[in-house]
């Protein structure tokens, strides 16, 4: 790695890692420095930022959650979660 944060070197070294293109991978990032990060790899960006820092610091994450939990996979492309996998609680 060559650069930090918001360079994208981090988020393409770790797609190259797993061996995968790094505009099939998802990000999941809690800064702002983070999302610009990722989306400058070319990968989709999910933000999870704190409630207290405005939105408009986020752009270029496709989407913005207030939790992890709330992460849907179908808004991704991928299948919905299975009940038993959803409630983790139980």
């Amino acid at each position: 790695m060559k650069a930090g944060k918001p360079a994208p070197d981090i988020f393409l070294t770790a797609a190259a890692a797993i061996g995968v293109d790094p505009q099939r991978c998802i990000a999941f990032e809690d800064s702002a420095a983070g999302v610009q990060s990722a989306a400058a790899a070319g990968m989709r960006v999910v933000a999870i930022p704190d409630h207290r820092l405005p939105k408009s610091q986020f752009e270029g994450a496709e989407v913005i959650l207030k939790s992890l939990e709330d992460f849907d996979p179908t808004t991704f492309g991928f299948p919905a979660l299975a009940p038993e996998a959803a409630d983790s609680s139980a």
